[in-house]
């Protein structure tokens, strides 16, 4: 067995996705007894039968299948995919022919408008963001399976759960082309496609919400399976040390506008559930 140590943020709501997604795909590629998962303070941590420049190989072969299927109102004179006439919960993410999902429904209304997790404006598809992401991520160099994980690029749509690029010129003071330079707020494509396969296909996010606005999940400090993660983060298991943050979006401060969303950095709310003496 190969232990191998991530560098994700458990307060990054991107990071989090991500860690799920991770387990998913080595639960399906590497199936093992002994594959097991938890979080560390500064990182997550698999313990896998393969290495981790394996564990992002394949990573890097699921997130480049996804796809988004429009739904319902698409209309069929549309060849180019110009004119958006469906809402985003309209539509599935799907993979691999056996995966598919759609966090982008809200489970408050039933279905009749997008939940906390649509970030994007009216203006966007999610086909569109995510075609450009696949477009934008390279492949895994052998031996450097981190310089994957955290290439940078710039000039995408993020779906602003990543704290670290999700900032929006309200909040900033200033927009990223104001010098007049060009330069675009950079992002991470390989999080970006982990993140949206981690919340369509590996996880239950819905369930985290407490509001329309507001979430939490939580993070585990025991050693798991890691089919058990997506129960983990729905701090739904009990004796697993977990740590719960509560995360809303940044949008409140501006209205209700989508483009003005995005995730900050979460917040612990307590520590509970701890492991019971035997």
């Amino acid at each position: 067995m190969n232990k191998s140590m991530i560098q994700l943020d458990e307060r990054n709501l991107a990071h989090i996705f991500s860690a799920l997604a991770l387990c998913g795909i080595a639960d399906d590629r590497f199936p093992c007894g002994q594959s097991c998962c938890w979080w560390a303070n500064d990182a997550f941590l698999m313990c896998l039968p393969n290495t981790k420049n394996e564990l992002f190989e394949e990573a890097d072969r699921f997130v480049r299948n996804i796809n988004w299927t429009r739904g319902i109102g698409v209309d069929p004179n549309d060849k180019m995919h110009k004119k958006i006439t469906t809402s985003p919960h309209h539509g599935l993410f799907t993979a691999d022919g056996r995966y598919f999902g759609n966090p982008l429904i809200s489970c408050h209304d039933q279905g009749a408008s997008s939940t906390v997790f649509k970030t994007f404006s009216g203006q966007k598809g999610p086909d569109e963001i995510l075609e450009k992401q696949k477009t934008t991520v390279t492949a895994p160099v052998i031996g450097k399976p981190d310089d994957w994980l955290f290439q940078r690029a710039k000039g995408v749509a993020s779906w602003k759960f990543d704290a670290r690029v999700g900032g929006h010129a309200y909040s900033q003071g200033f927009s990223a082309n104001d010098d007049g330079s060009g330069d675009q707020t950079p992002f991470y494509p390989a999080i970006e496609l982990l993140s949206i396969a981690g919340a369509a296909f590996f996880s239950t996010p819905t369930t985290w919400l407490m509001d329309e606005d507001t979430l939490t999940y939580a993070v585990w400090r025991k050693e798991i399976p890691l089919r058990l993660a997506p129960l983990a983060a729905s701090n739904l298991l009990d004796g697993v040390d977990a740590v719960v943050y509560n995360l809303a979006t940044s949008g409140n401060a501006y209205g209700k506008g989508g483009a003005y969303r995005h995730f900050p950095d979460a917040s612990p709310l307590t520590f509970h559930k701890t492991l019971q003496p035997q």
